[in-house]
């Protein structure tokens, strides 16, 4: 492969995005030099509890929930619909019980005593910004607070309880999903360190969602504990941050919005590893392996890795986003006051409102994160692959990664440095050696993680729609492009302008700023269930991505026009390599859906990946066959209208493709396929 020379990046803005540098600390250091069973049993309570909270017990809680005016209120109404009222009180009794927390201390010490020995026995440091600790807790004395970490590993679980417990903060309630609540002991104990259990799916559960709307609301009102919960539902596979779920975020901010309370103070967690503990599970779940089910016997056989090194962790707590500032605004509450709360529900302006906060919260996680070296290093590891080697001289990978750990600096990443650029990476690799290892002769050798003699998570019972030899070359892709991921929200916007300005032809002519800025908006809200932006952002986002380019000396900008610098193109041309495998994977969705009619169901994701398998014979883009993102492709091409939904047999949703919506479609991301070249490494 041909080596060659990084232009150096002239002078830039200062830091404008993403958090400044900060100060971390090692929650370990202390654990690895004294006892953990007497830590854990130390005298211990919390310095920061809501100064208006009530001390209620488990009971307390219920009976405040039964007796209120909407749990009554929905009872009187299923009455009326013919419902018997005994029946509905038990059932009503029987959620509650099955759902709320218990919270003992007792427990809450053992979680204390036994993750500490975990933690040291796989993890390297988990480093934390105290200054984000200590507004938090001035934050939890002045005003309920709500607590969104990142949701990208079982990890993260009771990691923000542990943190708790360690600076003596107050300790959250946690939304947890049914599936922990069936875990053999496991279950009763995540109940009793602060879990209350929710079901997936409610929404069409009168009473259900009532008795839901109201525990919450309690919790959040009366006693003013933390609540904790995960904003994207589920745990992220790809790495990404997934679209928001609105709805514990749009009943928490019913609190504000129906003067329950005078404010609320949500807070971005940040939660950034150097090594995902499901990192080779997600990629078997991306090509279609199901998702094994919790239970407390998978759990011990986990224990295995226990015997490998996971490097760090970085929790960042970003800076608490009041409610009442965010949603003040955008809502009028003085259409609701004059009907009782519990007869309110949330107006269509108000859930997008709570829509606009899931988004600007989503934005101040990313921007919170703490990027490893090793995502940087994924990025030209999987150019490599797409070059079909398997190999890379590591002078070429220094050189590599130090330029591009320039650009992240530059546009606001904070990138996780420890050493020298060359230590960093040589310590990522010692991480990461399962993927990628460096031989004695200098060159880093790219591993394929699947081999198919050896024992995996593909069983007979487990169905795949992909051959034996996709899978074995996809699962190290699709592993390299998780941590690649973990980077791209630095880079998406600069991205998305530069292949509006491709497909505009701007590599040779001028193209007007409004045109571009035109095809940018089309394009940041076709892949907006890929990258998350924020509601009504539109030109703030294309400015942030066009300095990028005009900064770093690839495009200029004259009298209103813009058009590329072809002397030096070096970022531009890996930035159109990172969209490639989405670019392939929504011009399949488009492709297959123009094809035929479709019912709306799992059939259509899978005849798209089976469209994008048979295009690999031209391509080595196998981290498109991700179905996190074959979906999000589908509901693009839904949302843009370019199909038309109808009802079919039995009631089902076919889908009709408008054949000139999908070829206009398809022309502009197929645009860049001649001019985005792979980087040469």
């Amino acid at each position: 492969m041909e080596q060659t020379m990084r232009p150096a990046i002239p002078g830039s803005p200062p830091r404008k995005r993403g958090q400044p540098q900060q100060e971390y600390i090692d929650l370990l250091a202390e654990r690895r030099q004294s006892s953990d069973l007497r830590w854990a049993a130390r005298e211990w309570y919390s310095k920061g509890n809501y100064k208006y909270g009530l001390q209620m017990e488990r009971e307390e809680v219920l009976s405040k929930v039964m007796q209120s005016d909407r749990v009554k209120h929905t009872i009187s109404w299923l009455v009326n619909e013919g419902m018997a009222h005994d029946m509905l009180v038990a059932e009503a009794e029987g959620i509650l019980e099955q759902m709320a927390h218990t919270q003992k201390l007792a427990i809450i010490r053992q979680f204390a005593f036994i993750l500490p020995k975990i933690m040291k026995k796989i993890y390297s440091k988990v480093l934390i910004n105290e200054e984000g600790i200590e507004k938090l807790r001035s934050t939890l004395v002045e005003t309920p607070v709500i607590l969104l970490p990142t949701h990208r590993s079982y990890a993260d679980f009771l990691l923000v309880s542990y943190i708790a417990y360690h600076f003596d903060l107050p300790l959250p309630v946690i939304a947890a999903g049914m599936d922990f609540m069936g875990m053999a002991i496991v279950g009763e104990k995540l109940r009793g360190s602060g879990a209350f259990y929710i079901r997936r799916s409610f929404m069409d559960n009168t009473l259900y969602w009532a008795v839901f709307q109201e525990y919450v609301q309690t919790l959040v009102e009366c006693t003013g504990s933390p609540m904790e919960f995960f904003l994207e539902g589920t745990r992220s596979r790809s790495g990404k941050s997934l679209p928001p779920k609105i709805g514990l975020l749009g009943c928490v901010a019913e609190c504000w919005l129906r003067g329950r309370v005078p404010d609320l103070a949500v807070v971005p967690i940040s939660i950034s590893y150097e090594r995902t503990l499901e990192e080779k599970l997600y990629a078997y779940e991306l090509l279609g392996v199901p998702k094994p089910r919790e239970s407390t016997s998978g759990l011990l056989k986990a224990t295995r890795i226990l015997k490998e090194k996971y490097g760090n962790i970085y929790v960042n707590v970003g800076e608490p986003v009041s409610v009442r500032g965010f949603l003040g605004p955008r809502v009028d509450r003085h259409l609701s006051a004059s009907i009782p709360s519990h007869l309110a529900p949330l107006t269509k302006n108000e859930l997008c409102a709570c829509e606009a906060l899931g988004c600007h919260m989503l934005r101040k996680i990313q921007l919170g994160g703490v990027v490893s070296v090793w995502s940087v290093v994924c990025v030209h590891l999987i150019c490599t692959l797409w070059a079909q080697c398997w190999s890379l001289p590591f002078k070429v990978l220094l050189q590599e990664v130090s330029w591009l750990i320039t650009i992240l600096e530059k546009i606001g990443g904070n990138i996780a440095r420890q050493g020298s650029v060359e230590e960093d990476i040589i310590c990522s690799l010692e991480v990461h050696s399962h993927v990628a290892r460096l031989g004695e002769d200098g060159v880093v050798y790219i591993q394929q993680v699947h081999q198919p003699d050896q024992q995996t998570v593909l069983s007979k019972d487990k169905k795949i729609n992909l051959s034996s030899k996709t899978v074995e070359l996809a699962v190290t892709h699709l592993m390299l492009q998780h941590y690649i991921n973990h980077l791209l929200h630095l880079l998406i916007r600069p991205a998305l302008v530069a292949h509006a300005l491709v497909s505009l032809g701007a590599q040779t002519k001028a193209s007007s700023l409004e045109l571009l800025q035109s095809r940018f908006v089309f394009l940041r809200s076709f892949f907006g269930y890929d990258f998350i932006f924020e509601k009504n952002m539109e030109g703030r986002d294309f400015m942030e991505g066009l300095s990028v380019l005009t900064w770093s000396g690839e495009v200029s900008v004259i009298q209103g026009c813009a058009q590329m610098m072809h002397q030096a193109n070096s970022l531009i041309t890996l930035l159109l390599a990172l969209l490639k495998p989405f670019t392939l994977t929504y011009s399949c969705a488009a492709q297959t859906m123009a094809s035929q009619e479709w019912l709306d169901n799992g059939a259509l994701v899978v005849a798209v990946q089976q469209s994008i398998e048979r295009s690999l014979c031209k391509t080595t883009l196998y981290s498109a066959l991700s179905l996190d993102t074959v979906r999000h492709a589908v509901r693009a091409v839904i949302r843009i209208g370019a199909v038309t939904k109808r009802k079919g047999i039995n009631d089902q949703t076919v889908l009709t493709p408008d054949q000139q919506k999908i070829a206009s479609i398809t022309q502009v991301l197929q645009q860049t396929s001649t001019t985005a070249l792979q980087p040469k490494l």
